[in-house]
C-alpha cells in the first residue's frame, strides 16, 4: 500500500511541476489555460500548486492543448520531445510571421538541408 501512495504522490508532484513548466514554455498565463479548460483561474492555480487533484477530463484536455502524452505529464517520461529551447522558439515565432511565400522558402530550405544531412550521415 505504501508504494501505491508514493506513486500517487510522486505523480501529483510531477504533474504540478510539469504544468507550470509547460505553461511557462508556451508563454501563456494561468488565466489563458483556465479559459481553455473552462474553469476558474483559481481552480487551475490549485492544479499547478498541487492543492487540487486533476481529473481525467482535464488531464486529457491539457495533453491535447500542449500536444504531449499523458505519460509525459504524469512523469513516466522525463523528456518531452515537443518542448523547444529558446533559439528554436524564436525561429518558430519568426516563421509564423512570414507570408506564404516566405514559409514555402523556409520549408524548401529545411527539406534541402535535411536531405543533405541524411546523405552525409549515410556516408560515414
Amino acid at each position: 500500500m505504501a508504494f501505491i501512495i508514493y506513486a500517487i504522490v510522486r505523480g501529483a508532484i510531477i504533474y504540478m511541476l510539469k504544468l507550470r513548466e509547460l505553461r511557462e514554455n508556451k508563454r501563456v498565463t494561468q488565466n489563458e489555460i483556465a479559459k481553455y479548460l473552462k474553469i476558474s483561474r483559481s481552480a487551475y492555480s490549485q492544479y499547478e500548486s498541487g492543492r487540487r487533484q486533476i481529473n481525467y477530463e482535464t488531464l486529457f484536455s491539457l495533453a491535447d492543448y500542449y500536444n504531449i502524452s499523458i505519460d509525459y505529464l504524469l512523469g513516466r517520461y522525463e523528456e518531452n520531445p515537443m518542448l523547444v529551447n529558446k533559439k528554436e522558439a524564436h525561429i518558430i515565432e519568426i516563421y509564423r510571421l512570414l507570408d506564404e511565400r516566405g514559409k514555402a522558402g523556409v520549408e524548401a530550405m529545411l527539406n534541402f538541408e535535411f536531405e543533405q544531412s541524411k546523405r552525409e550521415n549515410t556516408k560515414k
